[in-house]
């Protein structure tokens, strides 16, 4: 009994496992302390790599508020040309790594790219601006970059000044009683009346003046016989070759270009749109697009776009909300126009169709008229009552900056910031 009772306390005497459970809780808490020390020598150079990476963010991002400040102040000695020559001026041309200094110490530098042309930059209110921000240099060991690469855009510089008060890509009738002068405003050029790749009709009342052919005898016509513009042509010019005519219409990426700044900074609507009293017409740019919000295809480009996907638009009266009565802007329709009645406007009237005007009372456009008619689906018209018919004067002024309603600075297109790949240089 008492060797059976000795066994039992035998089994049941655990004081000998107190040290080898201190000797591996000592093994774990050894490798813990190992693996800290470890961690604790890299982290300082960890954060460093962070933090460098961060400043050279912050200074690409530096570089393209550069860059856009340069390409807004043009006429400045730091600033960038307009036209944008190839390459751009150093800095911009990519040629070396600009200081930048905080605190009186040199933070690191940022090497600025801007061109104009080729992918992402197709039109000629687009610059690519590629800015690489570099921490401390672009030669030190350990030294930190980081690339950004934007388009930004300038939409004063989408238009393309027409060689007429009224240019028309087809057939024109004008009608009883309009008046189209194109001699009040020789700013940009001597300018003919009215342009047209087709035929134009004139009712014996009209009332066309050109200032190229030096006279002023009204209603004058010039046959291009499909040809460019003469030099001295007269008040009318007919069938001119569609090649001088495309010359100064907007192309579908200028279209796109003109569709994205509406979206953000003007007036987007799509579909058929009327403008009356009861619905103002504001200043600035206004952009009525397709029901699909795509451009419309030219003749003989397949698949066609319908013509129900066309925007179809109608002024009636006075719609413009300007106290003084008067639209100031760019009117872009992207389809058929038609205006009836008193409308003002100061600025640049487009429609990709055809347009029809017939004008009462004290309406006027002054700056320029365009009816591409892309598609040829009918004639553009203008005519008017039989007290005062319509008024159409070119102005370069209102034309070119919509009476000073489009800005004449640049900014990133949205959509277009990227930030590539950390090993490109």
């Amino acid at each position: 009994m008492l060797s059976a009772l000795a066994t039992i306390a035998r089994r049941f005497d655990e004081r000998g496992i107190a040290m080898p459970l201190a000797l591996v809780t000592l093994l774990i808490l050894s490798g813990l302390v190992v693996g800290f020390s470890v961690l604790s020598a890299t982290e300082p150079t960890i954060a460093n790599n962070q933090l460098r990476t961060a400043q050279a963010r912050a200074l690409a991002e530096a570089g393209v508020e550069r860059a856009i400040w340069a390409l807004t102040n043009a006429a400045d000695p730091n600033g960038i040309p307009s036209p944008l020559i190839r390459p751009a001026p150093a800095p911009f041309d990519g040629s070396r790594v600009s200081p930048v200094s905080a605190g009186g110490s040199r933070l690191g530098g940022v090497r600025i790219t801007v061109t104009t042309g080729g992918a992402g930059c197709t039109t000629r209110a687009e610059r690519c601006i590629t800015s690489v921000g570099w921490v401390p240099d672009d030669t030190a060991p350990g030294r930190a970059h980081r690339k950004i690469a934007v388009t930004a855009a300038n939409p004063r510089l989408l238009f393309k000044d027409p060689p007429a008060a009224l240019s028309v890509r087809g057939d024109l009738q004008i009608g009883a009683n309009t008046v189209i002068d194109a001699k009040a405003d020789p700013s940009c050029g001597k300018k003919v009346g009215t342009l047209t790749t087709g035929t134009t009709g004139v009712d014996g009342t009209a009332d066309i003046q050109g200032a190229t052919d030096g006279n002023d005898v009204a209603n004058e016509v010039t046959d291009a016989h499909q040809g460019p513009l003469a030099a001295g042509a007269h008040d009318i010019v007919t069938n001119l070759d569609a090649s001088s005519f495309d010359a100064f219409v907007w192309s579908d990426a200028e279209v796109s270009l003109l569709r994205t700044y509406a979206k953000t900074h003007g007036t987007y609507l799509q579909g058929t749109v009327s403008f009356d009293p009861g619905k103002k017409m504001p200043n600035g740019l206004v952009f009525i697009d397709t029901v699909s919000g795509k451009n419309i295809t030219a003749d003989g480009i397949s698949p066609a776009t319908p013509r129900s996907d066309f925007a179809d638009v109608a002024i009636h009266g006075n719609p413009s909300s300007d106290p003084q009565g008067i639209f100031s802007g760019w009117l872009f329709v992207n389809g058929s126009l038609s205006i009836d009645g008193d409308f003002r406007a100061r600025g640049l009237v487009y429609a990709q169709n055809e347009i029809s005007y017939h004008r009462t009372g004290a309406g006027r456009i002054e700056g320029a008229l365009v009816s591409r008619n892309i598609r040829h689906l009918s004639t553009t018209s203008i005519d008017g009552d039989a007290a005062s018919g319509p008024v159409v004067s070119y102005n370069c002024a209102h034309a070119g900056t919509g009476d000073q309603t489009i800005p004449n600075s640049w900014a990133i297109i949205p959509g277009t910031y990227r930030e590539p790949c950390d090993s490109c240089s």
